[in-house]
């Protein structure tokens, strides 16, 4: 077919030969001086047609799409280890992921018969990193009266807002690998967990009953030849990210003083819920398979099959809670003098507050719902007046609510919506 004859000519330079004859060189992804006008496009699209045969040979036709299937470019998370020779738990994909519970559940036969296997795949899980948020959450009851003349409380969310705390986890977030402060441990003798049991209890010769006296702590090696060395039929590694390193009760006290000074009377709620912070490890077996398949699942709710079988399967597992990562957002560290200070991987509790505090009243005061980011910390240190036309109206409306509702206060329980309702009869 004939070329284009707006199309530069062939370079000249090495490299390989692309379809239009040009070599790899002369394609740039910056753009060209060449302009485009109304005037001059349909002479471009004229340069389209010529006046070669109609036939197609076979080799000239462009691939079918199924052949490209498998050459997209895969996803790579940016935070996730480098792949590497002790990145062996790259090979595994997750079982089941529940999205309730938020747990990611595995399991291969390997995981369960050889330690050494065992043990790379917690190095790689331990550096995945967990994902803390702060919940800003406020409600208030109604009593509304229904219909049929009958009253029910119900509950209103009046805002509903989360920030993302996983960036403060690391001090080069460019360098997921090296850039945090985490530590894989093993659990303390005096702490209460499932070491290979049903039930939590301490280590022997610690105030636990049963199995040989404890010399030391157990390492994470160590607990991983336990594991695999166990002969219960259905057993459990549970394994969690930690976060530590900040205050959150003084952060909580402070949120919730910067809500109530917004004259808010309903209910506030702040948490810090910690998301992709655990993993669970079955060994590998019909009866494991069958408990983590959904619909199974379903099956023994709906036939009350359950009541048999959670029982069996609760003093049949025997389970291992005894391997974290920990996550420290600060931690002690000598300042020169002989004395120990306080340094965090990112920013300060008191820090991050004052960057978001103005960001999350405004929030609180538009009844917002829904994830706040870097754009709304900008868009609260803007005046009104500098957005302009309808946008700059309608937030300079919502500020002036907002100056109402901190006046009068807002947010408050109340009673029946549809006010007073008189009957006339007979007493």
């Amino acid at each position: 077919m004939g070329k284009p004859d707006f199309l530069p000519p062939a370079s000249p330079a090495n490299g390989p030969v692309t379809p239009l004859t040009e070599s790899a060189s002369s394609i740039s992804l910056n753009p060209t001086t060449s302009t485009y006008s109304a005037s001059n496009l349909g002479n471009h699209r004229q340069t389209y047609f010529d006046d070669d045969p109609a036939e197609i040979a076979a080799d000239d036709l462009p691939p079918l799409y199924d052949e490209h299937e498998n050459d997209a470019v895969p996803f790579i998370d940016p935070l996730a280890p480098a792949a590497g020779p002790a990145a062996t738990g790259l090979t595994i994909e997750p079982f089941k992921r529940d999205a309730r519970s938020d747990t990611v559940y595995y399991m291969d036969p390997r995981l369960d018969s050889d330690p050494k296997f065992l043990n790379e795949t917690l190095v790689h899980l331990s550096q995945l990193p967990p994902r803390p948020f702060a919940q800003i959450r406020g409600t208030h009851t109604e009593t509304r009266r229904k219909s049929d003349d009958k009253t029910e409380q119900v509950t209103v969310v009046d805002f509903d807002i989360e920030i993302e705390l996983t960036h403060l986890l690391y001090t080069n977030i460019q360098d997921p690998t090296n850039g945090a402060w985490r530590e894989m441990r093993s659990v303390g003798n005096l702490e209460k967990v499932r070491r290979g049991t049903i039930f939590a209890t301490r280590a022997p010769g610690f105030g636990g009953s049963g199995g040989i006296i404890e010399n030391g702590e157990p390492t994470v090696e160590e607990w991983c030849h336990r594991f695999c060395a166990s002969r219960a039929g259905l057993k459990n590694m549970a394994f969690e990210r930690r976060v530590t390193g900040w205050d959150w009760d003084y952060l909580k006290k402070h949120l919730e003083r910067l809500v109530k000074d917004t004259n808010y009377r309903g209910h506030t709620s702040i948490t810090f819920p910690v998301r992709n912070s655990r993993v669970e490890i079955y060994n590998a077996c019909r009866v494991n398979q069958m408990r983590l398949t959904k619909w199974i699942e379903v099956m023994f709710m709906l036939t009350l099959m359950f009541l048999f079988a959670w029982p069996y399967l609760f003093f049949r597992t025997k389970r291992w809670e005894t391997v974290y990562t920990e996550w420290s957002m600060s931690r002690q560290e000598p300042d020169g003098t002989g004395c120990m200070e306080r340094r965090y991987t990112s920013m300060s509790e008191a820090q991050w507050y004052h960057m978001w505090a103005r960001a999350i009243q405004k929030a609180v005061l538009e009844r917002r719902q829904g994830h706040l980011d870097q754009g709304d910390v900008e868009r609260a240190d803007q005046p009104a007046d500098q957005a302009g036309g309808f946008a700059g109206m309608v937030q300079a409306g919502v500020e002036a609510m907002g100056v109402v509702n901190r006046s009068f206060g807002w947010g408050g329980d109340s009673g029946s919506a549809g006010g007073s309702r008189f009957k006339f009869g007979r007493r």
